[in-house]
């Protein structure tokens, strides 16, 4: 585990999981993985917060703020919503002098949400799949709830893609987009090594091969072409069967650890673009500034004619 809840009132209180600082005001101290050291990100840049799912358990969750908002309209109108990979909890996203989630908000210029799945970090309960999809759909209405005037972005890397399609594919209320970063079918299509399988076993799990062509909303699939542990063709079988894909990103060079690290800068000039111009938000907002446009050149000649 990577990081450690502090609450305001006694810091050096030790907690098996969030449910016993809950209602108290919360800190994340992470234990910083290159020196040992703890380290605590300023109450500006990380407020944590909980979240209780409809399997009751209790999850920790974040919400990273910029140090600038943007300027453009639609990215104004939006906040990303994160789904890790199996492999980390929050304080391996919050790395100090590292690509991390506070450095991912200012890289948006929009507020980050992120969050620990049950059973991982200090959220209670137990792994599985049945709770990852529960616990997405958990943090997003809470964002709904709370943040009524904003629309979601829901950004899945990895395993995290299994719950970003599950929730997507239902196109709920407020999903402005999806962003998979490094995607896979299905996990039998990966260990049997056939991302495209036609035929779904009934003992198959994180089934997104059979779910993606449901999502109304647009998808962005971002890919490595030297990952080995989710190969390009899964990323590639899944965009075949979007209903509303957008050009993907094959980033060559990148392994499935690599790509989201910061090497590749031209990810997150991607996503960026895809929050600017490609979700349903750009879209309308285009479409009201071409409608605006439309009518200043149409006043604009009905007054010269006048003259």
């Amino acid at each position: 585990m990577t990081y450690r809840i502090a609450v305001k009132s006694d810091p050096e209180k030790r907690f098996k999981n969030i449910r016993g600082c809950r209602d108290e005001p919360m800190q994340l101290v992470v234990r910083n993985m290159s020196n040992g050291a703890d380290y605590v990100h300023s109450e500006r840049e990380v407020e944590v917060f909980s979240v209780t799912t409809a399997n009751n358990n209790e999850l920790v969750c974040i919400k990273c703020t910029p140090d600038t908002y943007s300027g453009n309209p639609a990215v104004a109108e939006q906040v990303v919503l994160f789904c890790q990979p199996n492999s980390s909890d929050l304080g391996g996203f919050l790395q100090p002098n590292s690509m991390n989630f506070v450095t991912y908000a200012n890289v948006f210029e929009t507020d980050f949400y992120a969050f620990d799945y049950s059973g991982y970090g200090f959220s209670s309960g137990t792994q599985g799949e049945k709770n990852v999809y529960a616990d997405i759909r958990a943090v997003y209405d809470k964002i709904r709830e709370t943040r009524p005037d904003k629309k979601i972005v829901v950004m899945g890397y990895s395993i995290g893609t299994t719950a970003a399609v599950d929730l997507a594919s239902s196109n709920p209320e407020g999903l402005a987009g999806v962003v998979l970063i490094a995607p896979f079918t299905s996990g039998l299509r990966l260990f049997s090594r056939k991302p495209d399988k036609p035929d779904t076993c009934w003992a198959d799990s994180f089934t997104s091969f059979d779910k993606v062509n449901r999502i109304d909303t647009r998808v962005l699939i971002c890919h490595g072409d030297l990952d080995e542990v989710i190969p390009l063709a899964h990323g590639m079988a899944l965009y075949e069967k979007l209903k509303n894909p957008v050009p993907p990103l094959i980033v060559h060079g990148a392994n499935h650890h690599t790509i989201l690290s910061g090497k590749y800068i031209h990810v997150f000039t991607r996503i960026a673009g895809f929050l600017r111009h490609e979700t349903l938000v750009s879209s309308r907002s285009m479409e009201v500034e071409s409608q605006q446009q439309s009518q200043n050149t149409s006043s604009k000649k009905t007054t010269e004619s006048l003259e």
